[in-house]
Formats: structure tokens, C-alpha cells, sequence
């Protein structure tokens, strides 16, 4: 996956006109590309990257607290203060991994950086990562490295450290790497690379240090040590860009679905109307002299009761069969009955409450199970219909 990083300008100076340097990495982060353009003619790739310049990222180093979360992000702020000439409130820290107990803070203006945001969002440009230029540069053992730009230089100490500094005046070294040197103690480097014009053999006589030039560009960056969107400027979790895969998955298996269902749905049709003509021609072979067939199956029974009767059987389902069974095992009592319901092969008999007593019913459920007839009593009521495989 290819990777946009882009060089910021000072974020005060940044706009719509600002001309920016920008390199394209491979998926090993090799650079393939390096170009300058305007924010409206950067090129849209997958993935991309923020370098802040120098100035606008202070490094400061700090003993954290045993506090994490909502906690940590709290007491940033305090822990940064001491380290600052402006107001706390306008600016916003970020944190390295600690290692120890200690870490490297990172601060930068609040405002600056949410309107530098909100400028490539308008471009729709949604940065993943960002960090400070003097963390970009390569850290050689043993060896610090100095980058001279147009306007501001910078200087990286230590994997987590470094600064940004002035100019050489006249030729001489900047004032700050003077500085660190001096306050680097028995950590003072045993070399210093630098990027930019420069004479190496006086800064070496003056610095009390070998001064080398560096090589050409890096062929390669390397992954960002310190993360500055963090928080608030976190980028999202989700975007557009990364539902746009699922979405169309998600609607290749819905068009599967409804596919298969269609499909499904026409062969089930198929079989049906097979197993009707099927059933269709069974019916015009019993009963030839039917002009419509509509619905096979009742049509087919209503045939087979016909034959029976005129056969001279009948079914012990029907409500002839039933009703006689139940006329011969009745006992001789006028106005027992108060009313007959035939429905579903079942025969339901309603009798007046206190027409029948318990022996009489007991008889008349022995004499209808004789009868092959299955009997039972619900308060007044009786259903009859025939036993199964009789």
C-alpha cells in the first residue's frame, strides 16, 4: 500500500498557496517519489503521513505519573507547563511510549494544528500519522545529525530528542547545537552528520567534534517514533475509504441471496406444477368424465367416495357411517339429544346436561370402541370418529 508523506511548512505560514515537499512510499516504505506542490495538487493514495516542521514541535522530557487513560491525558498538560513560555491552554501534548517511567513530550499549538487538519480535509486528505521533522532524520550510533534548511534548521540528539535551530551566522555553528553540545556532558556525540552547506573542517575545529557531510537523501523512511495525533486528533477508526470494501462484499452476497432464492424459488414452481400434471392425470384416468380439474387432490377423493358408494361401501370417516354406529349404541332416551356437528372426520354430539348418567356413558363408549370407533366424553359433549386403520 503506497504512502503520502508530506513536509509541512511553520504551520503559521501554511495555506491554500503554500508550496509543500512531499515523498511517495512503496508498501516497504521505500521512497519512489519526491515532488513539491501546492495542498490542492497533492496526489491521493491510501495512506498518509504528516512531518511538522521543527519549530512547531517543542520535545521536552518527563517523569510520568502511575496514571493512564483519561488520567495520563489530564496531567500532560501539567507536566509540560514548566517547559513553556506561552499559555498551557492553547497547546496540545502528546506522549512517546514511556520507557522506565520516562517519556518524551510532544507540544504543539493547538489552533495551528486543528486548522492544518481541517485544510486537507477539505482536500480530502485524511492523515493517519504525524510527527516532528527532527524525529525523521537518521540516527547514526554514536552520532547526532543536523539538518540545514532554507528558513530553520533542526537537530536530532537521540531517538526521542531533538530541537530546532537557527541558522549558521557567518558561517558559524548554530547557537543551539553549541548549546546541546555543552550540555550533553559525557554524552556528547562522536560525530556529527550534517545536511546542508557548511565548512566541516572549521565547525570540527570550533565544535571540538568530527563534523561530517551527510550522505545523499534517505532511500528510505523510517516509521514514526512519536505520534502526534493522538486524542482529539486521533485520526478515525472508521472512514468511507475503509467501508468501501465491505459494503461491496456485503452487496455481492445479498445479490447471491436473492439469486439462489429466485432460483430456488423457480425449480420448487417447477416441481410443483410436474407433481399437479402428475396428479391431473391420475384423476383423468379414474374418473374420465370430470370437464375441469381445479384442485386434483379433493376432486381425486370426492371420485373415490363416489365409487364406494356406488360400490355399495363407504368410508368409516363419512358421517353416514358414523351417525349409524352411534344411532345402534345409543340407549332409548327421547330428547337426549340437542344437537349433531360434523367436521374433519370427527362427530360431536351434544347432549342435554342431565340426559345420560355415568353407567349409561361408560356403556355407550364400550359399545361405539366395539364398534371400532374411537369415544370420548367432554362434560356433555361426545366426539366420535373412526380408529386409526380401521
Amino acid at each position: 500500500m503506497k504512502t503520502l508523506r508530506i513536509h509541512l511548512c511553520p504551520l503559521a505560514e501554511l495555506g491554500a498557496e503554500s508550496t509543500l515537499d512531499y515523498e511517495v512510499l512503496d508498501a516497504t516504505r521505500a521512497i519512489t517519489d519526491r515532488r513539491r506542490a501546492v495542498p490542492a495538487a497533492l496526489p491521493h493514495v491510501p495512506r498518509t503521513e504528516l512531518i511538522l516542521a521543527a519549530p512547531d514541535v517543542l520535545l521536552v522530557e518527563a517523569q510520568l505519573p502511575p496514571l493512564s487513560g483519561a488520567r495520563l491525558r489530564a496531567a500532560l498538560p501539567a507536566l509540560a507547563e514548566p517547559h513553556l513560555i506561552s499559555d498551557i491552554s492553547s497547546a496540545f501534548v502528546a506522549a512517546a511510549q514511556p520507557a522506565g517511567g520516562r517519556t518524551t513530550l510532544a507540544v504543539v499549538d493547538r489552533a495551528l494544528l486543528r486548522r492544518a487538519l481541517e485544510l486537507l480535509r477539505r482536500l480530502k486528505i485524511a492523515p493517519t500519522s504525524a510527527t516532528a521533522e527532527q524525529l525523521t532524520l537518521r540516527l547514526a550510533p554514536g552520532r547526532w545529525r543536523l539538518r540545514l534548511g532554507s528558513t530553520y534548521g533542526c537537530l536530532r540528539t537521540a531517538p526521542l530528542r531533538g530541537t530546532a535551530c537557527s541558522l549558521p551566522v557567518e558561517g558559524a555553528p548554530p547557537v543551539e547545537l553549541r548549546l546541546a553540545l555543552e550540555q550533553a556532558g559525557d554524552a556528547r556525540p562522536e560525530a556529527l552528520d550534517v545536511e546542508g552547506a557548511c565548512d566541516t573542517q572549521a565547525w570540527s575545529r570550533e565544535l571540538g567534534v568530527p563534523v561530517l557531510a551527510a550522505q545523499a537523501p534517505e532511500a528510505r523512511a523510517e516509521r514514526a517514533v512519536l505520534e502526534l495525533l493522538q486524542y482529539e486528533f486521533a485520526p478515525r477508526l472508521v472512514t468511507l475509504a475503509a467501508w468501501r470494501v465491505p459494503a461491496v462484499l456485503a452487496t455481492l452476497c445479498a445479490l447471491t441471496w436473492l439469486i439462489g432464492l429466485n432460483v430456488e424459488a423457480w425449480l420448487m414452481r417447477r416441481d410443483e406444477q410436474a407433481l399437479r400434471a402428475q396428479m391431473t392425470a391420475a384423476l383423468r384416468e379414474v374418473a374420465p368424465t370430470i370437464p375441469v380439474v381445479l384442485d386434483p387432490l379433493k376432486q381425486m377423493q370426492q371420485a373415490v367416495a363416489d365409487l364406494r358408494v356406488g360400490a355399495g361401501s363407504s368410508n368409516a370417516r363419512e358421517f353416514l357411517p358414523l351417525a349409524a354406529a352411534l344411532a345402534r349404541a345409543l340407549p332409548p332416551e327421547p330428547d337426549a339429544i340437542r344437537s349433531l356437528e360434523f367436521r374433519d372426520g370427527t362427530l360431536r354430539v351434544d347432549f342435554e346436561p342431565r340426559a345420560l348418567e355415568t353407567k349409561k356413558r361408560d356403556a355407550l363408549l364400550e359399545q361405539l370402541g366395539a364398534a371400532g370407533l374411537a369415544a370420548r366424553f367432554s362434560d356433555a359433549t361426545l366426539s366420535v370418529r373412526a380408529k386409526e386403520g380401521s
